[in-house]
């Protein structure tokens, strides 16, 4: 289950247990460690060379509002474009929209945007000490400790916040638990309108003297105000207060403004992969 050496490839679809053995070589993880991949796809292929070795092996993942995430890709070797590109293809055909993170390890950006795709979003990390600055909370809203707001039904409301930025997907119950992820939650934050319905939340642990963050989620309809730039002071505050001076934010999607905003912060991109779709 290693490269191939010809360009010639076969495609052919599978179910997505079947890409287990595939996905864990790709990652080169134990199988049990990516079971969650093939879990959470709908769909499958692979893609063979002449001699019948895997070169490929990509799952669709759904998306709520972009279609199916590709999970996998193609193993390094000279026939690993062409297999890409024939999966990507492949999975485009059978399922409609599609969009892979094409970190340029298992799938090859520069190939995918001459093939015609497009940069649809980023993942970005960014790094830095804590930012300190002063944030009024809007008219309309109530921040909070997230471990105070022990609501399943709240908490999953304001995770579904993300769920119409590209990378997400749609949220499962289990998220909404204190400790899933490893997040904390009494260090995370939560936003409540006056409803008492969760419009917005920022989730934060502690990894040794780091604190990391996933960049705000807040929903549609209060992106205009200033609950994401409230929701990640709270954060920050508790992270002081906890003596952590430097901070990882992880996020999916973001718009340029909500880049721009972070940087202002004194934050730096140390890691970002484009998110790329097919015309």
């Amino acid at each position: 289950m290693r490269d191939g050496s010809h360009a010639d490839v076969t495609v052919r679809a599978v179910t997505p247990d079947a890409l287990l053995p595939a996905l864990a070589a790709l990652y080169g993880l134990p199988e049990v460690d990516v079971a969650w991949m093939a879990e959470s796809c709908t769909a499958g292929w692979v893609a063979l060379d002449a001699h019948g070795e895997f070169v490929a092996a990509v799952g669709a993942r759904p998306s709520p509002q972009h279609g199916a995430e590709l999970l996998g890709g193609a193993f390094p070797g000279a026939a690993q474009v062409p297999a890409a590109l024939a999966v990507a293809r492949a999975a485009q055909a059978d399922v409609g929209r599609v969009y892979v993170f094409a970190d340029g390890t298992l799938f090859p950006p520069v190939d995918l945007l001459a093939a015609g795709w497009r940069e649809i979003g980023s993942y970005r990390r960014l790094e830095g000490r804590v930012p300190y600055r002063h944030v009024p909370t809007p008219d309309g809203v109530t921040l909070h400790v997230l471990a105070d707001v022990p609501d399943v039904s709240v908490r999953l409301e304001a995770l579904g916040a993300y769920e119409d930025r590209v990378g997400h997907h749609a949220v499962a119950a289990e998220a909404a638990r204190d400790g899933a992820g490893g997040f904390d939650s009494h260090l995370s934050a939560i936003a409540l309108d006056g409803q008492g319905r969760g419009v917005g939340i920022c989730r934060v642990a502690l990894d040794g003297a780091l604190g990391r963050l996933d960049s705000p989620g807040v929903h549609p309809d209060w992106r205009h105000t200033g609950v994401r730039p409230a929701l990640l002071n709270a954060v920050n505050a508790r992270l002081r207060h906890q003596g952590i001076t430097r901070i990882s934010v992880d996020s999916w999607g973001d718009t340029p403004a909500e880049l721009a905003h972070d940087l202002a912060l004194g934050l730096g991109v140390v890691d970002e992969t484009p998110i790329l779709a097919p015309l």
